[in-house]
């Protein structure tokens, strides 16, 4: 078994003000109607989580942000859509949003 893990914090500030074509860069139609609900801390996380994907993928394959889509599952917790093998994490902590991945293969 091998497993990759990927790690990405960010500051949630840097993302306050962000314009709508960053928006449509980062999140794919699904995830821009849960931004729409959920606002600041949602866009940080999802951000945080495909950087820590790309990272954990970096060895086997090229990813972009909507390359990757995140829902949340009825439980609240973040699943990354087609990809079983993946597990991530999504934490917010005052200034701060950190999430990882690991893949699993």
């Amino acid at each position: 078994m091998i497993m990759n893990i990927g790690c990405d914090i960010v500051e949630n500030e840097r993302l306050l003000n962000k314009d709508k074509n960053f928006i449509n860069f980062v999140l794919t139609k699904k995830e821009q109607k849960e931004y729409k609900e959920r606002g600041l801390l949602y866009l940080c996380g999802r951000f945080a989580a495909k950087e820590a994907i790309m990272k954990a993928f970096s060895n086997t394959k090229e990813l972009n942000f909507l390359d990757i889509e995140i829902l949340t599952s009825n439980d609240g917790s973040p699943y990354c859509v087609n990809n079983n093998k993946l597990k991530i994490s999504i934490s917010h902590e005052k200034k701060y949003t950190i999430a990882f991945a690991i893949v699993i293969s």
